[in-house]
């Protein structure tokens, strides 16, 4: 499953009383959050791509825990669940999702995640445009519901295997990164052509894009930046062409 999520008169109504009380002022942010783990009272998370476009953090919360309720004003998020079962609240619906389901909120949609698994869950967030600032919370279990996001002081560059911590930089054309875990695969893709692009399609598979565009023959759009799409949803198109330079993520289990 893949659902996209539109705002709805409740998130606009929320957000509009809560753009006064949103306060950052004591949130230390660092010039780059690579070899960084942000500490979560739910878990943790991680960057593990960035450019100019999208920022992807992985995503570790505790079983029986969950974010809080939040949205992002000035940018859309697609949420890939890699393993265990979730539960994604929006105002309009209770979203249930099972490893390899994907979400897509539009901006200033307020959502929380939680683990349904009792061993917790781990989740892709791709964030469009990057700014980990763009936070507003609504209401958090932990406390934090008048707070930014979390600055220096909650978080650690050191041991950080210990959190199975990778990072992809940006690929050179051609160039394939992976990461792979006992439940799930990641790869990190780039194509140099706008001409027809020479991968094939997974039926099962997530791709979400970080750069260029995704199109048919006609020139009708099939994925854009920040978006996710499971295989079979492209793979009605024999031919599908990139733009000069492309960068796809995909994920499997």
């Amino acid at each position: 499953m893949v659902k996209r999520i539109e705002p709805s008169p409740k998130d606009l109504f929320h957000l509009e009383k809560l753009r006064k009380f949103r306060d950052n002022s004591n949130s230390s942010q660092p010039k780059n959050y690579k070899n960084r783990v942000v500490l979560k009272p739910w878990g943790y998370e991680y960057l593990i791509f960035e450019n100019e476009f999208v920022a992807t953090w992985f995503l570790h919360i505790n079983g029986g825990h969950s974010t809080s309720m939040h949205c992002h004003p000035q940018k859309k998020t697609s949420l890939i669940l890699l393993s265990g079962k979730a539960l994604c609240n929006t105002f309009e619906k209770r979203n249930y999702l099972n490893a390899m389901d994907a979400i897509i909120l539009e901006k200033t949609v307020f959502h929380s995640t939680k683990a349904l698994s009792p061993g917790g869950i781990d989740v892709i967030e791709i964030e469009t445009p990057p700014d980990k600032t763009d936070l507003v919370r609504l209401n958090d279990k932990y406390g934090r519901q008048k707070e930014g996001y979390e600055g220096l002081t909650e978080m650690c560059s050191n041991n950080l295997s210990e959190f199975n911590y990778f990072y992809f930089d940006t690929p050179k054309s051609g160039e394939t990164f992976f990461h792979h875990s006992e439940s799930y695969h990641i790869t990190l893709e780039s194509y140099n052509s706008s001409n027809v692009l020479p991968f094939k399609i997974k039926n099962e598979a997530l791709y979400s894009l970080f750069e260029g565009q995704l199109s048919d023959k006609e020139g009708n759009v099939i994925l854009e930046i920040g978006d996710t799409i499971r295989g079979e949803g492209m793979s009605h198109n024999r031919d599908i062409l990139g733009n000069e330079y492309t960068v796809l993520l995909k994920v499997r289990e």
